[in-house]
């Protein structure tokens, strides 16, 4: 039992406080670069502060915050040069994915990528939201599902949470959502006719109109920053 009561065992609190940390984190409850105090998020979910801090290390670990000494916890913002390592790292992750995929990949998995292509395209919000982004993310890692590889799918799936935890895409061009659900179409139907050459040009051109498309969000909340401060 812990300080609060709690009879659950430390390693299960220690799991639902990084879960629910990193959810907040996913639904941007938290601006870039703000502090994260352990006392007030062990108010807000009701636990003690030793699964807090333990939770918050492991987020350090995987680099979705930060530490230092004089500031505490922090949720570190991304810069332009992480957007265009991560998005680099993307791009070889999801071309081997969509090769591996039309190599390998059966009937079953063909359908249910169309099942994710349809659910993603329906949904059309007015402004780029978290559930758009895990509807877009479960399309691609349903990709590197059918490449039959867990530790691509997992590796995947961890490079999606890194630009979507730490990038404030308020600024994301609504356009971009049609345009992107165009694409997901013309790489299912490109999959399907099991063209590689065809996919993977497809794929890597997507993932890089994606990364312009961050960039200039993060060049325009700076560009507001600076203005900002001049008035």
């Amino acid at each position: 039992m812990d300080e609060n009561g709690d009879n659950r065992k430390p390693n299960t609190l220690i799991e639902e406080a990084y879960r629910k940390i990193k959810e907040m984190l996913l639904e941007q409850k938290f601006a870039p670069g703000q502090r994260l105090v352990n006392s007030d998020l062990a108010k807000i979910l009701n636990m003690s502060r030793t699964p807090i801090i333990n939770a918050l290390n492991r987020l350090v670990q995987d680099g979705f915050i930060g530490f230092e000494g004089f500031r505490g916890f922090y949720v570190r913002p991304i810069d332009v040069q992480e957007v265009w390592e991560a998005f680099g790292v993307r791009e070889a992750l999801e071309v081997y994915a969509v090769e591996q995929a039309i190599k390998l990949s059966d009937t079953r998995g063909m359908v249910e990528l169309e099942d994710k292509l349809k659910i993603h395209a329906e949904y059309k919000p007015h402004y780029y939201t978290r559930r758009k982004f895990i509807l877009d993310s479960e399309f691609h890692l349903q990709i590197a599902h059918m490449a039959k590889n867990q530790i691509l799918k997992w590796l995947l799936k961890r490079n999606f949470e890194h630009i979507f935890l730490r990038a404030r895409l308020d600024n994301y061009d609504p356009r971009r959502m049609v345009s992107s659900a165009q694409e997901h179409h013309e790489l299912v139907e490109r999959m399907k006719k099991k063209d590689i050459l065809g996919s993977v040009e497809l794929i890597r051109n997507h993932i890089q109109k994606a990364r312009d498309q961050v960039v200039r969000c993060l060049s325009t909340e700076e560009l507001e920053k600076v203005e900002t401060v001049e008035v």
